[in-house]
């Protein structure tokens, strides 16, 4: 029994450490000549503040996006059917952002909470 735990725990180990030493041969992860180096520490906050930042940004687009299904249907019906009027609310509400990247809290991608405009096709 002993003997089987012990190898089911080296076996865990050596697939656990083997993504790692994948990610660390490629190429793309080390950084070019002259380009600075990632503070690993920054990147940690970084990370942190994008899960505290979700924690209240994707349940509030959450809400947003029902809301708007919701007016969107209600305006789909009372117009008879209309899908440009219903679009008009949908696109915006559904589409958008819904989680918050590192990237974006930076300032290097934008953050959308209301999604682009729908424009009716003539």
């Amino acid at each position: 029994m002993r003997r089987t735990l012990i190898g089911v725990l080296a076996a865990g180990l050596v697939l656990a450490a083997a993504p790692v030493q994948w990610a660390l041969a490629q190429d793309d992860l080390h950084p070019a000549a002259g380009a600075e180096e990632p503070n690993p520490a920054a990147s940690m906050g970084w990370g942190l503040a994008a899960v505290g930042t979700n924690l209240v940004y994707m349940p509030a687009k959450m809400v947003y996006a029902v809301a708007g299904g919701l007016v969107g249907l209600l305006a789909w019906g009372v117009t008879l059917g209309n899908s440009d009027v219903a679009l008009g609310i949908l696109q915006p509400a559904l589409a958008g952002t819904w989680v918050v990247t590192p990237e974006m809290l930076r300032g290097d991608q934008p953050l959308m909470f209301v999604g682009p405009s729908y424009e009716a096709k003539s």
